[in-house]
């Protein structure tokens, strides 16, 4: 989605409308995980989506009070509650019905309407709180395809190009370095590179490195935007390297704020792909920040997981990861974004 593009509005007003129009949210099919989407005003719009792992049944407390005051921090009125489990039945309750009843029952107490409360499993929905006919005990088949608003939504996402992917895991997968046979011919191109890079810093001129690593990233976004993916692996590394210069990686984060943000998040996820370990975390920070500019948690989550992992001290991906769990609004960081173009600019 582009910083222009208009929200997409839907009404989901049945079971599933919601759970067939919640991977789109997410960015991936979820599973064994509470996810709890936050409704704003009288004709309950869709707000912060948030997807948790199922805990250990001795933490369901600390997660519902955790839950409970995120969904207070947002001001939602109300609220839609969804469990993933390939759990069966115990003691003729559904699974982890101990962790949504406490969950409904907490926002309840906040005076946070719950719209709904579902279980999802192999294919069927069941409801956690409605014992009327429309909601079976044996539960209800979820329609291949999505319905009704649901099927609006999915097309209108991947009309931005936002793909559903099967599972967190693939996710993941998408911003991780080279492996094997690939890590090895890149790790030869880095090393070549960074002789070269090492041997223009050493002759004093940054500024003009600085730029070269903003012509070629803005070069290649152009390709990208053209329908060219022909980024040399040379090119690639140098990006990746120069990224390493905070005014350069800050300028590239600054984009997010720009038309064509779909693509930049395509460029950074190559350039997220083939880059070794040791060089990840400013490329990943990019990526990472530039997707939550537009909205995206999850992969932006992913991004700065790894971004940690490689550097746990970078700086610039923990304050990232901080605004991410404190559910800092989208806007606010696109607002950071135009002051730091400013202070670019002066500069």
């Amino acid at each position: 989605m582009t910083a222009t593009s208009k929200p997409v509005v839907v009404k989901l007003g049945t079971p599933p409308d919601i759970v067939g129009a919640l991977p789109s949210f997410i960015g991936f099919h979820p599973s064994e995980s509470l996810v709890v989407m936050c409704l704003h005003g009288p004709r309950k719009r869709n707000g912060l989506t948030m997807r948790f792992d199922l805990p250990e049944a001795r933490h369901h407390r600390a997660m519902v009070s955790e839950i409970t005051a995120r969904v207070t921090r947002e001001g939602a009125g109300s609220a839609i509650v969804v469990c993933y489990t390939a759990a069966p039945d115990a003691d003729g309750q559904l699974p982890r019905a101990d962790l949504v009843v406490r969950q409904v029952r907490h926002l309840l107490s906040r005076d946070v309407e719950v719209v709904e409360a579902l279980l999802v499993r192999e294919g069927r929905w069941y409801s956690y709180t409605c014992t009327e006919p429309c909601c079976p005990t044996s539960g209800t088949p979820i329609p291949e395809s999505p319905t009704g608003g649901a099927a609006r939504f999915a097309s209108e996402v991947a009309l931005q190009g936002r793909a559903v992917l099967p599972d967190r895991e693939t996710l993941a997968a998408s911003v991780r370095g080279p492996v094997v046979l690939r890590h090895i011919g890149l790790a030869q191109t880095y090393n070549r590179v960074a002789a070269e890079v090492a041997g223009e810093l050493a002759d004093g001129d940054v500024e003009s490195f600085a730029a070269r690593t903003v012509s070629l990233a803005r070069e290649a976004l152009d390709g990208y935007v053209e329908g060219r993916r022909d980024l040399t692996d040379d090119d690639a590394a140098r990006i990746v390297l120069g990224l390493h210069d905070k005014p350069s990686r800050d300028e590239l984060t600054t984009w997010g704020i720009d038309d064509h943000a779909d693509e930049l998040v395509v460029l950074l996820t190559d350039l997220a792909q083939r880059a070794p370990d040791e060089e990840a975390a400013p490329v990943c920070t990019v990526l990472a920040s530039v997707v939550y500019q537009q909205g995206g948690g999850a992969l932006a989550s992913v991004a700065l997981e790894r971004a940690l992992r490689c550097d746990p001290g970078y700086t610039m991906a923990r304050m990232l990861a901080a605004m991410l769990h404190g559910q800092v609004e989208p806007e606010e960081l696109r607002s950071l974004s135009r002051t730091v173009r400013r202070d670019l600019r002066r500069r």
